[in-house]
C-alpha cells in the first residue's frame, strides 16, 4: 500500500449498526460528482477540505481570528476581523479566501470549528481501523466506506480495502454508482459487500434533479445484480422525489425485471442535514421538508413487497441513513 495515493477523509464513525453486518466503523470519504439537493452528508460533496462553524458554540474570544494566517499580514488582502463583542461569524467574508488550513480549528477553545477533510495515507488509516478488529470479529462486523462517493477516490479506497481484507476484516462500500463502469469489476473483487444507493429509475428526472445522467449507475446496478457479489439496494424516501406510490412502483418494476430480485433496505429522510448545511454557510433546499413518518415507511414497504421485492426496514424503527 505504500505506493497508493493519499485520500481525503472527513469522518470516521465507530459503533455503527446500520451500515452492513455486525458492529461497524464507517469511513466517510470526501468528494461526490452528484449534487443531490437533499444530501444527508453535505460535508462529503466537495473534494476540498472545509471549515465547519457552529455559531451556537462560539464564545466570541477571537482566537480563530488571531490564528488565521491571513491576519499575519496586517492590512493585507483577505484580512478579516472580529468586532467585540460579536461572535466570529460576524465577519461576513471569513470564508472568502479561506484555505481550510485548520489553524482556527486548533485555536478554538470551545470547539466551535471543525475541519472536514483531512489527508490520510491508506496504511495509516488501516492501522487506526484495526484497533477495533476484536469488535469486528466478535460481532461479525467490519469497515464500511461511505461518503461522498467512495469510488471518486478509487486508488485510495482499494488500497485501504486490500489492507483491511488481508487482516481478515469484512469490507463494505456504500455507493450511488457515480463512478466509471470500468471500476465495477475491481469493486466486486476488492470488497465483501456493496450497499447501492438507488435514487430513482427515471434517468431524465435524475438528470434534472441531481445534475448527472444516471443511466451509467443503473447499468452498473444491473451488472452487479447479475453477479455473485453480495449486495443490498438502499432507497432513501425523499419527499416529493421518490416517495410517491408511482415512484416506488416504477422502481419495483425495474428491480423485478432484473436478473434476480434484490433485497432492498428502506431508509427514512431526516432533517439533520439542515443543521450541517448551516455550519458550512450554505442554504439547504430541503430545510422545510418533514422527516419520513413511520406510517409512510411502512406503506412503502408494503407496496414494494406486493410487487415481489423483499424489503428490510419499515416495520418498527427506520434505520439511520449513512448518506
Amino acid at each position: 500500500m505504500s505506493e497508493a495515493p493519499a485520500g481525503r477523509v472527513f469522518d470516521v464513525s465507530r459503533g455503527r449498526v446500520d451500515d452492513g453486518p455486525g458492529l461497524r466503523t464507517v469511513v466517510f470519504l470526501k468528494g461526490c460528482p452528484g449534487r443531490c439537493p437533499w444530501c444527508h452528508n453535505p460535508e462529503g460533496v466537495s473534494f476540498a477540505p472545509e471549515i465547519a462553524f457552529d455559531a451556537t458554540r462560539c464564545i466570541g474570544c477571537g482566537e480563530c481570528v488571531r490564528a488565521c494566517p491571513r491576519n499575519a499580514r496586517p492590512g493585507g488582502p483577505g484580512r478579516w476581523q472580529l468586532d467585540p463583542p460579536a461572535r466570529s461569524d460576524a465577519s461576513a467574508d471569513w470564508r472568502s479566501g479561506c484555505t481550510a488550513c485548520g489553524r482556527c480549528v486548533d485555536a478554538c477553545p470551545s470547539r466551535a470549528r471543525r475541519l472536514a477533510g483531512r489527508v490520510r495515507q491508506p496504511e495509516e488509516l488501516v492501522r487506526e481501523l484495526l484497533v477495533d478488529a476484536d469488535f469486528f470479529a466478535g460481532t461479525g462486523g467490519g469497515v464500511t466506506f461511505s461518503g461522498g462517493e467512495p469510488l471518486a477516490q478509487p486508488a485510495f479506497l482499494f488500497a485501504a480495502a486490500a489492507g483491511l481484507r488481508r487482516a481478515g476484516v469484512h469490507v463494505a462500500v456504500e455507493t450511488a454508482g457515480l463512478f466509471p463502469l470500468r471500476l465495477l469489476d475491481r469493486l466486486t473483487r476488492e470488497v465483501d459487500l456493496v450497499l447501492w444507493d438507488l435514487k430513482h429509475v427515471d434517468a431524465a428526472r435524475l438528470r434534472r434533479t441531481i445534475g448527472r445522467d444516471l443511466r451509467g449507475p443503473l447499468t452498473g446496478l444491473r451488472r452487479l445484480s447479475a453477479g455473485s457479489t453480495p449486495h443490498e439496494i438502499r432507497v432513501t424516501l425523499v419527499p416529493g422525489f421518490n416517495d410517491g406510490d408511482e415512484d416506488l412502483a416504477a422502481m419495483a418494476r425495474w428491480l423485478r425485471d432484473g436478473p434476480r430480485a434484490p433485497q432492498v433496505r428502506l431508509l427514512a429522510f431526516h432533517r439533520m442535514a439542515a443543521a450541517k448545511q448551516a455550519i458550512f454557510g450554505r442554504p439547504y433546499e430541503y430545510a422545510g421538508a418533514a422527516a419520513t413518518p413511520p406510517a409512510r415507511l411502512a406503506a412503502a414497504r408494503d407496496l414494494l413487497e406486493a410487487e415481489g421485492i423483499p424489503v428490510r426496514g419499515g416495520k418498527a424503527r427506520a434505520p439511520s441513513p449513512a448518506g
